[in-house]
């Protein structure tokens, strides 16, 4: 088809104004709209199901301290025993004092399967409302009696307390 030189922009102009929405469409945002719908499903189905979780006992002491006192592992060992989770380690320690304001650190380290770890975390951050997790730091190694890589997980818990 040919077409006259004075209408070949017209053309092609029209053809480009057809074309790249479609191509804009079907190659980047189609999937884009179609997982932020996905998540809005989710999000509204999650909030549902939100009252309906039970929750894990907190510790009877919450406003107290934690970490030097054993509440912290009492919770842990609470959470574990439901869990395939073995409790490997667990340091206490105060790393810094000053004006009255002591803060606490635990050197928690956990063993386990994935999935149960990370569920484990999730109860941890749950139902310790005074305590923060700072860090986690993931490790595999071998154990030395079945020689099978077992997956572990250290993690760093503080608390702020306030001395009077």
């Amino acid at each position: 088809m040919t077409l006259p030189y004075k209408y070949r922009g017209f053309v092609m102009l029209a053809a480009l104004a057809a074309v790249l929405p479609w191509t804009a469409w079907h190659f980047a945002l189609q999937d884009t709209f179609a997982a932020w719908r996905d998540c809005r499903r989710l999000a509204a189905r999650l909030e549902t199901l939100a009252p309906q979780t039970a929750q894990p006992a907190a510790v009877a002491a919450s406003d107290g301290e934690l970490i030097l006192s054993g509440g912290l592992l009492d919770t842990v060992r609470r959470a574990a025993a439901e869990s395939k989770v073995r409790i490997a380690g667990y340091e206490p320690l105060v790393t810094a004092e000053q004006d009255g304001v002591a803060v606490h650190t635990a050197r928690l380290t956990l063993t386990g399967g994935y999935t149960a770890l990370v569920r484990l975390v999730d109860t941890l951050e749950r139902t310790l409302p005074a305590c923060r997790l700072r860090s986690l730091d993931w490790q595999t190694a071998a154990d030395r009696r079945t020689r099978q890589t077992q997956l572990t997980l250290t993690l760093y818990i503080q608390q702020i307390v306030i001395k009077e």
